[in-house]
C-alpha cells in the first residue's frame, strides 16, 4: 500500500498518521519478505525488524481496539455499519496467531515457516488495512469526526509514551515518500520535530545499519 495506489480521505478529519502506519507495515512485510527469499530469515535484520513491526502492530491494533472502535460503535446507525466494525475485530484476531507462528518459527530455527507465515500475513494484513481504509475509516470521518479522532490520537500518543516515541516516528517515516514525510512532521510540536531530526532517526539509522 502506498500514496499512489488509494483514495485518499480528504475531508474534516486528517487521516494522515493512519495511513503513514500502514505504509510502514507494508513496508516492513516487504522486506521480511525480500529477506526470506534470499535465505536470511534466520539473521540479525529479519529478527530486529520482527521485533520492531510486531510491537507497533500491537500497539496500533491495540489502540484500535480499546480507544477506536468502541466510541465508534456507539454512534453508529445501522446494521451494516455494525457489521464492519464486527469484520475489523474478526480481522484483528484472525492475524494474531500469525505472528505467535512467527515468533515460534524464529525462536525455533525453523526458516521455511518463517517465511510461509510471513506470505500469509502479508496477504491478512493488507486486506485488512485496505478493508480498513474503505470502509472503517469514512465511518470515523462520519460518526466521530474531528473531536473524535483527535481523542483516539491522545490514547495513542499515551500508548507509545515518551519511551516508546524514538523508535515509533523513525520507524514510522523510514523510506516514507517526501510528501509523507512532510504531513506527518509538520503534525508534530516544533520540539519533536526537532528531537526527530536531531536524535531520534539518526539513532535509528544507526541501529539499521549495524543489523544489515
Amino acid at each position: 500500500m502506498s500514496d499512489s495506489s488509494r483514495t485518499p480521505i480528504i475531508g474534516r478529519v486528517d487521516f494522515t498518521m493512519m495511513y503513514a502506519a500502514h505504509d510502514a507495515f507494508s513496508r516492513d512485510l516487504r522486506r521480511l519478505t525480500e529477506a526470506c527469499a534470499a535465505g536470511e530469515a534466520m539473521s540479525a535484520s529479519v529478527r530486529a525488524r520482527w521485533v520492531t513491526f510486531k510491537n507497533q502492530l500491537h500497539i496500533h491494533h491495540t489502540a484500535e481496539d480499546v480507544a477506536l472502535w468502541p466510541p465508534l460503535r456507539a454512534k453508529l446507525t445501522s446494521a451494516s455499519e455494525e457489521a464492519v466494525l464486527d469484520e475489523m475485530e474478526i480481522e484483528h484476531g484472525e492475524l494474531e496467531p500469525l505472528l505467535e507462528r512467527i515468533d515460534t518459527s524464529l525462536g525455533a530455527g525453523d526458516p521455511v515457516t518463517v517465511a510461509d507465515t510471513v506470505r500469509a500475513l502479508t496477504t491478512g494484513l493488507t486486506a485488512h488495512m485496505r478493508h480498513e481504509e474503505e470502509a472503517a475509516l469514512p465511518l470515523v470521518a462520519t460518526h466521530l469526526g474531528p473531536d473524535g479522532w483527535r481523542a483516539f490520537a491522545g490514547h495513542f500518543r499515551k500508548t507509545q509514551g515518551l519511551r516508546g516515541a524514538p523508535e515509533f516516528f523513525p520507524w514510522l517515516l523510514d523510506d516514507a515518500s517526501e510528501a509523507t514525510q512532510t504531513r506527518v512532521l509538520k503534525l508534530l510540536p516544533p520540539p519533536v520535530r526537532l528531537l526527530y531530526r536531531r536524535v531520534w532517526a539518526p539513532r535509528y539509522e544507526r541501529r539499521s545499519r549495524r543489523t544489515t
